[in-house]
């Protein structure tokens, strides 16, 4: 890949919810609607018993398209 063909640039973003399915399913929404796809993600748990909530933060990079860069 050339490194001056384009410039991939890469984002965090940071999620909330009330379960870690809920929190998965905001980052893979995220990464369809933003054309991105998940590169690193981390949850954690916040309080505990009924109370408890989970935030994340996910490294989004560019989708790679490999029949453009072959093109």
């Amino acid at each position: 890949m050339d490194l001056n063909s384009r410039l991939m640039l890469n984002e965090a973003v940071g999620f909330s919810g009330d379960s870690v399915e809920s929190v998965s399913m905001a980052i893979n929404r995220y990464g369809r609607e933003a054309g991105m796809e998940p590169i690193s993600v981390s949850v954690t748990q916040e309080g505990s018993g009924a109370s408890s909530f989970f935030r994340g933060i996910a490294v989004f990079t560019p989708e790679y398209d490999e029949e453009a860069e072959q093109g």
